[in-house]
């Protein structure tokens, strides 16, 4: 039995495009197979799980919040791992918030809540915050995420706030997107807590993505990358494919 670990937006997922048919179909070609098939992600379970509703994807686990999360096929959380709230109080308290204009996102294990609304997410899919202080009343909060301008200023902020706060937060960053976890927990420890808790050490393990908040899990599992993908994730990757399905039928 061979394991497959996929990232959505922008590696099964074509951006302005969806899911194309060859993916889905092999998918469902590998599972034939007797392999699985999960998707690792930053999204949280309640916004990934539609887009699998909507292409009807088989899933058999979800690694979510980049690795904060962990669901079995029916949704069900396994594992999480919380923001403390201490460490949101300081962060909401300081200037990196103080003077932040864009919206953020807040997941826990079950619903997205949104503080100053995402325009690019869907308003049925979160439940709007009034003030960003409310996320503090929030149980099991196990990711918050902003939005800036472009990539060198998501890494410029995240720089500064781990100045800050060394040591108390995880910057996994997609593109302009900055999601906070707690420090430590990435797409790769996510991968690992999942394959120990389902005894997979030794089965074969296919990963990929295409941002810098795969860029560890591509790295310690000697993954994959698809050909849209920024330089360095080629740099880092055994091989790149034109997409997730030539990659499953290349290992089938």
């Amino acid at each position: 039995m061979k394991i497959a670990f996929s990232d959505y937006d922008g590696t099964l997922a074509v951006p302005g495009e969806g899911v194309p048919a060859e993916n889905i179909d092999a998918i469902h070609a590998w599972r034939s197979a007797g392999n699985k098939f999960g998707i690792v992600t930053g999204r949280d379970h309640s916004l990934i799980a539609m887009e699998t509703a909507a292409y009807e994807i088989p899933v058999d686990f979800y690694i979510c919040c980049n690795g904060a999360a962990l669901h079995d096929t029916t949704g069900t959380p396994v594992a999480l791992t919380h923001l403390p709230r201490a460490a949101m109080e300081q962060l909401f308290a300081s200037k990196h918030v103080r003077t932040y204009e864009g919206g953020m996102l807040f997941f826990t294990d079950t619903r997205a809540y949104s503080y100053r609304l995402h325009a690019d997410v869907s308003p049925s899919c979160l439940t709007p915050l009034d003030r960003v202080e409310d996320a503090l009343d929030l149980e099991n909060v196990v990711q918050m995420g902003m939005r800036f301008a472009d990539r060198a200023e998501t890494l410029a902020a995240f720089a500064a706030i781990d100045a800050d706060f060394p040591d108390t937060f995880t910057g996994n960053m997609n593109r302009q997107y900055l999601d906070l976890n707690t420090a430590g927990v990435n797409k790769s420890t996510g991968i690992a807590d999942l394959v120990r808790r389902c005894g997979w050490e030794d089965a074969e393990l296919l990963i990929i993505g295409d941002d810098r908040n795969d860029l560890a899990m591509i790295e310690a599992y000697h993954g994959f990358t698809v050909a849209r993908a920024q330089p360095f994730m080629h740099e880092a990757a055994r091989a790149v494919y034109d997409s997730v399905g030539a990659m499953l039928r290349d290992h089938m």
